[in-house]
């Protein structure tokens, strides 16, 4: 295929579509926001996920003008990872399991793109890879460091979209035009980065090792999701049991967690996902044996197990099935009591939802 453009722009080893987008535009020497108005005069696609969409309407378009084939764009989005870890099960609107959400609002964000500094320091031609998009990326694992999710220096989330001409590279705040390579490159947890890189095998390999069985990459993070939502639970709550049981399978539970609305991992801030992913190795870790003595020392019960209104993974049916039965049968209609106060999780999570509105209105 042969480019329209004046100036052909080539994808990069996983670079992400977004990311290419934005080079592209800075190389013809326009705004982004004019090149895909170009590109696409009906769709303003800043308004949504742009590393989501993969469908003829919006690709063909772009591989007309751009000479670059439907193939090599397919490899530039999240949609082939996201579809084995939700097993082809992906929502139109909602958050995709284990990819991280930008919280759109018009061409805003809430959470920007990840960055390593280093590596944009590095390349020749700075550019945001696909892996900084996945939610179980925190770290470099080429350089050793935490990855960043805002800028270093007016903590504003990472919008390449909104750049200018004039700034000619990606690496650029958008917000206080920082150059992001000369943010201080920090450690990252030892456990993050062994998952980090457990599940990056599992994705390339298309199954993994848990609880002494070999499984597909789908039933993998659905069991990484469920022991996401299992230490959080016992973070914040005061059930000795549940604390017990965890700490009988070598996990240390995680101080200082980030509240935000919702409980995805896909919403929370790096420091957030490191401390997650940190407790989280050993669990994912855990040999069969050594779960079912620590289900049956620590007595715990099938609905401490798992919540009210959850599913327990398939892995786990069949382990859990021998626990006590702790359920209540009621024998008359439960009267509604009147409004107290809300608990002190609660209460938090709605002044994060505050705060997050009135930081996008500042912006």
């Amino acid at each position: 295929m042969i480019s329209q453009w004046v100036i052909p722009v080539p994808l990069l080893p996983d670079e992400i579509i977004s990311s290419w987008l934005v080079r592209a535009a800075l190389i013809q020497g326009c705004d982004p926001l004019v090149l895909t108005g170009s590109v696409w005069p009906k769709l303003r696609i800043w308004t949504r996920d742009t590393d989501r969409f993969f469908d003829d309407e919006s690709i063909d378009p772009l591989c007309a003008v751009s000479g670059i084939p439907k193939q090599e764009f397919a490899t530039s989005t999240l949609y082939s990872v996201a579809c084995q870890i939700a097993d082809g099960n992906l929502p139109v609107k909602a958050s995709w399991p284990w990819m991280l959400t930008l919280g759109a609002r018009n061409t805003k964000r809430r959470s920007g793109l990840q960055y390593c500094p280093v590596c944009l320091g590095e390349d020749s031609t700075p550019y945001y890879r696909l892996q900084w998009r996945y939610a179980w990326h925190v770290c470099c694992e080429k350089h050793g460091c935490a990855l960043y999710d805002r800028c270093n220096t007016c903590n504003a989330p990472v919008e390449p979209h909104r750049l200018l001409a004039e700034d000619q590279q990606v690496s650029v705040c958008a917000t206080c035009k920082t150059d992001l390579r000369k943010a201080i490159p920090t450690s990252c947890a030892t456990n993050a980065l062994d998952f980090q890189r457990e599940a990056d095998r599992v994705v390339l390999q298309g199954q993994g090792e848990c609880l002494g069985k070999t499984i597909d990459v789908h039933h993998w993070f659905d069991l990484a999701s469920f022991f996401t939502s299992l230490i959080r639970r016992a973070s914040r709550s005061n059930n000795t049991i549940l604390i017990d049981f965890v700490h009988r399978l070598g996990v240390k539970l995680p101080e200082g967690l980030a509240v935000i609305p919702g409980a995805g991992i896909e919403m929370l801030r790096i420091q957030g996902r490191q401390k997650f992913l940190e407790s989280l190795y050993p669990l994912m870790m855990v040999g069969q044996e050594q779960f079912e003595l620590a289900l049956k020392e620590s007595g715990i019960a099938t609905q401490t197990l798992c919540e009210k209104g959850k599913a327990l993974p398939e892995r786990l049916l069949e382990m859990a099935s021998s626990l006590p039965d702790k359920s209540r049968i009621r024998t008359r209609k439960q009267v509604c009591k009147l409004s107290g106060p809300r608990p002190r999780h609660e209460v938090m999570r709605m002044m994060a939802r505050l705060q997050h509105k009135l930081e996008m209105a500042k912006r």
